[in-house]
């Protein structure tokens, strides 16, 4: 503590002992001064009044200081101050709001003559302070307690509570959604001021009800403009809830009181692991036996949609046991009389079941299952316009489609269906801005990423990703989703600066985002940033980050998510020159990947080891596994995928650094031709960094044939 926060600390001291029984008007400055308790500092005999204004400059900042010290006075005799736990609801958040500002009540109804002697002084300005030659500005105070006290008080307000309220008011906000820096404290002085003008000017209301409506001011003024209006609905439900469960705790009002706590979570996105918790409550709630039969149709819904929420997550065990519980109830469950229901409850469980075996890194499975999914869907969804739940559910499920085959490494006919689906929901919603339609678009973006087009890609995702944010909350899980997938178009164009500063100004990087909206996506962003920071120079950081990374995930080895973090960072290992380390961190990949389940992940691990054996300078290693990464056309991944075009360009490359020049123009052929593909564009897009490596090495070899494309004329200028 400084020496001038010592003193003003004493003068607060003093200032309160003295307005504790003194009108404001009868108090003199003489008197404070004279009960100051501080070491001499130098200074001998009684203490005056012109030190003190010296010191506190005005008897607003007096008074300030007075009230500070004696709530810290009043606190501390509460009970020491406990770290506030992070609330497990709404309702739980507002009462604990609430429970701050019931001290802070009691407080004003112990010191009622204090506080109003404080009010008095709060709007005193000294005749000194009007005339012409008075400092215009603020005077300067220490960046305290104290400090902060003292300045507000200069300005005429009241922040003594805001060092109780802030961190109560930061754990509060936090069950929602994530502040951002500072917003917690400035809540708190502007609560801190209006509870004292509220407090004072009301002192005999009951402490109770005082306390509960300036929680509800900080609610509707603070918070919810902060969150947005979907908490009023989760509000509702949860004390909705809350009244049944006093009233018939485990019966079936309770259930439907619980759905609609599970519906508002899912509705919006953000808080997806409640989502899924509540779901599991839900799920219990329905099997207890309350003297009525569960309707089997229910006990799919609440699974499917708690899956989702944990696919979302990143739980994906979890998620798939739910939906094979599903899937085990539409098949084999004979309360579900009609067929067409238990065809329709099958069919969404496949479908679900898909996407967690892609994610999983079990594509090829999981694209089997979406294709049974989508010709079960197929026949409902009629060719007739617009728009109903069959036709909803059959292009869910061809989006679905597109993006498994995308990840089997079939990148043409993945973008081929994503065009389908976004030229269908087009065509039926009728408006490009309706939020499906985006959503088909930024899918679309993601196959054109994996197919090569990082430029095209960059394009649909910068737009529908400014479209969703829109119509989005910040920290939901799909505009986060967008940006890290614009992050992921930006490393393959090779712009280190631009994914930093994507991803970095989101809240897809927070623990808080980890642990309440999605881990998994949280953990791909974190490997986007850390090769963002390798490539920038920072490898050092981004192999710390990575491994930290791979440390938390080891608990599930085979997970595409974690074999994909360890790819990432044997690759920033091999750039760091230590080719051992990386060979180490490529066999336990290889150890874990199973089969041709995902032929891009395989593809990428074999590219990843040729060019490690390289660096040994191992040329037998690296032509070995040049040669498995060719064959995994076999497994169905695309002659001209990305990949496999990166593998024949390091072979080129190679060749060309020890003097050979045979057989350059057939590696570089595939990555130079410009003739479309079934999907209506080339291998690699204009302005993919490879085609633009390949180009160069081509031209510096002199050893490769480049046929001549017709010079285009504008027809305006021909």
């Amino acid at each position: 503590m400084s020496a001038q926060e010592r003193r003003l600390s004493a003068i607060g001291e003093a200032a309160a002992g003295v307005l504790r029984h003194t009108d404001y008007h009868l108090v003199r400055a003489e008197d404070v001064a004279a009960a100051v308790r501080l070491s001499r500092e130098g200074q001998s005999g009684r203490r005056s009044a012109v030190w003190l204004y010296n010191e506190v400059k005005s008897r607003r900042v007096l008074v300030a200081l007075a009230l500070h010290h004696a709530f810290v006075e009043f606190a501390e005799r509460s009970g020491p101050p406990e770290e506030p736990a992070a609330p497990g609801s709404l309702v739980e958040a507002r009462d604990l709001v609430t429970q701050a500002l019931l001290l802070v009540a009691r407080f004003h109804r112990a010191e009622a003559f204090l506080t109003q002697q404080v009010q008095l002084g709060i709007g005193d300005i000294a005749t000194s302070e009007k005339r012409q030659s008075a400092p215009q500005g603020p005077p300067s105070w220490p960046d305290s307690a104290m400090g902060r006290a003292a300045s507000a008080g200069w300005a005429g307000r009241v922040v003594a509570y805001a060092d109780h309220l802030a961190p109560v008011i930061s754990a509060a906000a936090h069950a929602v959604c994530l502040p951002p820096p500072g917003w917690a404290r400035a809540c708190a002085e502007k609560l801190s001021d209006l509870a004292f003008d509220a407090l004072t000017d009301d002192p005999d209301g009951p402490v109770d009800r005082q306390a509960a409506a300036l929680s509800a001011h900080w609610y509707e003024r603070h918070l919810i403009p902060l969150a947005g209006t979907w908490i009023n609905d989760l509000d509702v439900a949860e004390r909705a809830r809350d009244v049944v469960r006093r009233s018939g705790a485990g019966t079936r009002a309770e259930a439907d009181a619980q759905a609609g706590v599970l519906g508002s979570l899912l509705d919006t996105g953000v808080l997806l692991e409640r989502a899924a918790r509540e779901a599991g409550e839900l799920l219990r709630l329905l099997s207890l036996p309350d003297g009525t039969e569960t309707d089997p149709r229910s006990i799919c819904d609440v699974q499917s949609r708690r899956g989702l929420a944990l696919l979302r997550y990143g739980d994906l065990e979890a998620a798939r046991t739910g939906f094979e519980a599903a899937l085990e109830i539409a098949e084999n469950d004979v309360k579900l009389h009609d067929p067409d229901d238990a065809a329709s409850y099958a069919a969404r469980a496949r479908h679900n079941l898909g996407e967690v075996l892609v994610e999983a890194g079990r594509p090829v499975e999981g694209e089997r299952l979406v294709k049974e999914a989508r010709s079960a869907r197929e026949g409902g969804a009629g060719k007739a316009a617009g728009v109903s739940p069959a036709w909803r559910r059959f292009t869910l499920t061809a989006q679905a489609e597109a993006r498994s085959a995308v990840r089997t490494g079939k990148v043409v006919d993945g973008v081929r269906l994503a065009e389908e689906v976004v030229a269908d929901r087009q065509h039926r919603l009728g408006d490009p801005g309706d939020i499906n339609v985006v959503a088909a678009r930024v899918s679309l973006g993601e196959a054109l990423l994996e197919a090569g087009q990082p430029i095209e890609a960059r394009h649909l995702l910068q737009e529908a990703g400014r479209q969703r944010a829109d119509l989005l909350q910040p920290t939901a899980y799909w505009p986060n989703h967008d940006t890290v997938r614009m992050a992921q178009v930006e490393l393959v164009l090779g712009d280190p600066s631009a994914v930093l500063r994507l991803l970095e100004r989101t809240p897809v990087l927070d623990d808080w985002f980890a642990g309440r909206v999605s881990l998994r996506l949280w953990a791909e962003a974190r490997v986007a940033h850390a090769a963002a920071m390798a490539l920038s120079g920072d490898a050092a950081m981004a192999l710390s980050a990575l491994q930290e990374l791979a440390d938390l995930l080891a608990a599930a080895p085979a997970d595409g998510l974690v074999l994909s973090v360890r790819r990432a960072l044997a690759e920033v290992q091999l750039r760091s020159s230590d080719p051992v380390s990386a060979a180490a961190t490529l066999k336990a990949v290889q150890a874990a990947e199973t089969g041709p389940g995902d032929p891009p992940g395989r593809a990428r691990t074999l590219l990843l080891a040729a060019r490690v054996a390289d660096a040994r300078g191992d040329d037998e290693a690296a032509g070995r596994h040049r040669a498995a990464l060719a064959g995994l056309t076999a497994s169905g991944l695309d002659a001209r995928h990305p990949l496999l075009l990166e593998g024949c360009y390091d072979e080129a490359a190679r060749r060309f650094e020890t003097g050979r020049f045979d057989g350059l123009d057939d590696l570089l052929a595939p990555l130079l031709d410009r003739e479309p593909l079934p999907h209506g564009r080339p291998a690699l897009g204009d302005g993919h960094p490879l085609l633009l490596d390949a180009v160069a090495l081509a031209d510096r070899s002199g050893a490769v044939h480049r046929p001549r494309a017709p010079r285009q004329v504008l027809w305006e200028d021909a």
